[in-house]
């Protein structure tokens, strides 16, 4: 091989391959090949055709022959009417009519007792296959909520404790207690905690304070004739008498007193007045 020639080859395996080969031949071996040859298709074309026939057999088979022999072969029964039953009623009354049930929804309601269904779907007199499934609503009965503790609460309190609830004050009654202050709450009629239907009356008892205790009555102004039998009505007794120059009330009325009066004191305790004179 002469040198012209080694140097040929040797530019070969250095080169591009593109430039030692022919245009013609290029092209013709890197084009792709897009052509569309139908008789190559064929046969997947006719796959693809019996596996939709295929498909759609078994559908018509499932659909026509399948499941009406599935459902035609059950009766058909009226649905019975459930609402306003109670539970155990309405469940007899299911079961009697070869037909299965749902508890959907329960709810709290002002018309309906605990464990009472309240609605029924399907609606009964509809006529359903034998074991279809009956969805119910039944009734909680009517909402409850906690009694708040309304004891030593003034009534002013009591009243809006109540009213946050969702409670109503009922009646209110007064007596005296030992414990419990003047005009404070004393008793209520439901315990604490305690629940009750929404809505629901509470009724109170109110201190009047302690029974060994009495408001003082008013004396100015009266005579002292009149001062003893006043006391004494009230459970007080006279105490010091004391007399006065005064031009301003009557002769022999009382125009001061000790302890004043509206103060609240043991029954016994002793008032003392000072007379005009």
């Amino acid at each position: 091989m002469s040198e012209q020639e080694k140097n040929i080859e040797e530019e070969k395996r250095h080169k591009p391959y593109s430039k030692y080969r022919n245009q013609n031949d290029t092209e013709s071996n890197f084009r792709l090949n897009l052509s569309f040859k139908p008789k190559h298709a064929l046969p997947y074309l006719i796959v693809i055709l019996i596996f939709i026939l295929s498909l759609y057999l078994v559908f018509l088979l499932v659909d026509g022959v399948l499941m009406p022999a599935l459902v035609h072969n059950k009766k058909l029964v009226k649905v019975p009417d459930l609402t306003g039953k109670s539970l155990n009623e309405g469940l007899a009354l299911i079961s009697g009519a070869k037909l299965a049930y749902k508890i959907s929804h329960e709810i709290y309601s002002e018309e309906y007792p605990s464990r009472t269904i309240v609605k029924q779907v399907p609606y009964h007199n509809m006529e359903v296959k034998e074991g279809r499934t009956l969805y119910l609503t039944v009734s909680k009965g009517k909402e409850t909520v906690s009694v708040p503790y309304l004891i030593n609460l003034p009534l002013s309190k009591a009243r809006l404790e109540l009213m946050n609830k969702g409670l109503e004050l009922g009646e209110i009654s007064y007596d005296f207690s030992e414990t419990v202050g003047r005009d404070s709450i004393m008793a209520q009629s439901e315990q604490r905690n305690k629940f009750v239907p929404y809505g629901s009356v509470i009724h109170i008892t109110v201190s009047q304070g302690s029974n060994a205790q009495e408001e003082v009555p008013m004396l100015t102004g009266l005579w002292l004739e009149e001062v003893s039998f006043v006391l004494d009505e009230h459970g007080f007794e006279l105490g010091n008498i004391t007399f006065q120059k005064n031009e301003t009330y009557t002769l022999n009325t009382v125009i001061a007193q000790f302890p004043p009066a509206g103060e609240m004191h043991r029954k016994g305790t002793r008032i003392d007045v000072t007379i005009s004179q």
